[in-house]
């Protein structure tokens, strides 16, 4: 039977919860119609060994790659080139699908023909256990719409997001590897062509939030924070039309931008303090207005903290980073 569905695992050092991402995937009535895709990024603990028990038990709906250390965005590049499925998706190898919304969901996917196709997620918080459901596509009226009439909707994250595995494939779509933060790059690189977008809606992804290990943790941010500038530099150019609005597709993309850019900013007030982090930032907003000025003049229009740093010559940094720190969430 064809598949519907590819879904791409990137799994390093997940032992603790690989079991629960695959068992979300063991589902008797769509097995046939899904494939998974764990690729191993070089892990050092019993991740493997956990994703060749499924492999073997399930050999028609799972396959491990095995590599060598690339980052998140090499999985995600291993897997589409071997994607059998009609359409591609992500899956973190610490979260887990919402088991009876995947089986909708591939009905649902059974029967579409869109370019893009937006689901509902929840956040699950380790720390007490409540959830958070995200609709990012609440605000659409119609079930199948068309990407020209979004420009100005809120940005859809990977958590959301499915597309059709032809569009990556054909085109040659890539992430960025050694690096974190690429998720963002899934986000947006295979926008060009992406014309019609399908609205489902149910929960399908649940996302593990407050794992120390994560990108999005205190700890996450500290280690890799220049990732994000380096993704962002990468998108920057490979849309150097931004902000010039021109069609709705451009609109979407910067005010993509112009958020992550702020987000950016604020994680660079949220990590440790210290003369060097300071100076970073300082070279982030230069560099902001001198290679993106559209943007830096957006953010200067829409945002309190940066016009706070400019006006004080950077001297609020240390009281920014207090406030920040003590309202810092995932």
């Amino acid at each position: 039977m064809e598949k519907i569905l590819s879904v791409s695992i990137a799994s390093y050092n997940v032992e603790k919860f690989i079991r629960k991402a695959l068992d979300s995937c063991c589902i008797p009535e769509i097995m046939d119609r899904l494939e998974v895709i764990v690729v191993n990024d070089g892990s050092t603990d019993s991740t493997l060994e956990i994703a060749r028990e499924y492999e073997t038990k399930y050999p028609e709906t799972f396959r491990v790659i095995d590599k060598i250390n690339g980052g998140y965005g090499s999985t995600v590049n291993a897997s589409i080139r071997v994607a059998a499925g009609r359409y591609f998706r992500l899956l973190d190898g610490d979260d887990w699908f919402d088991r009876d919304g995947l089986v909708k969901f591939i009905e649902e996917l059974s029967v579409a023909e869109e370019d893009m196709v937006i689901a509902r997620f929840k956040r699950v918080f380790e720390e007490d256990g409540h959830e958070e459901m995200r609709d990012e596509a609440a605000d659409l009226d119609e079930k199948i719409v068309r990407f020209d009439s979004l420009g100005d909707h809120e940005w859809f994250t990977m958590h959301a997001i499915t597309y059709r595995t032809k569009i990556l494939q054909e085109n040659d779509v890539r992430l960025t590897e050694h690096c974190f933060y690429t998720d963002q790059e899934y986000d947006l690189l295979p926008l060009p062509w992406v014309d019609t977008v399908r609205v489902f809606p149910e929960v399908v992804y649940c996302y593990r939030i407050g794992r120390g290990e994560q990108s999005v943790s205190p700890e996450g941010l500290e280690k890799h924070y220049n990732d994000q500038t380096v993704v962002l530099k990468r998108l920057y150019t490979i849309y150097p039309q931004v902000g010039k609005k021109k069609t709705a597709k451009d609109k979407y993309i910067f005010n993509y931008f112009v958020l992550r850019t702020f987000l950016q900013i604020r994680v660079l007030l949220v990590i440790s303090k210290s003369a060097l982090h300071k100076q970073e930032l300082i070279n982030f907003v230069r560099y902001l207005k001198r290679e993106q000025p559209l943007i830096y003049k957006e953010l200067l229009r829409t945002s309190k903290i940066l016009k706070l740093l400019l006006i004080t010559r950077f001297n609020a940094y240390g009281i920014l980073h207090e406030r920040l720190r003590r309202e810092y969430r995932y």
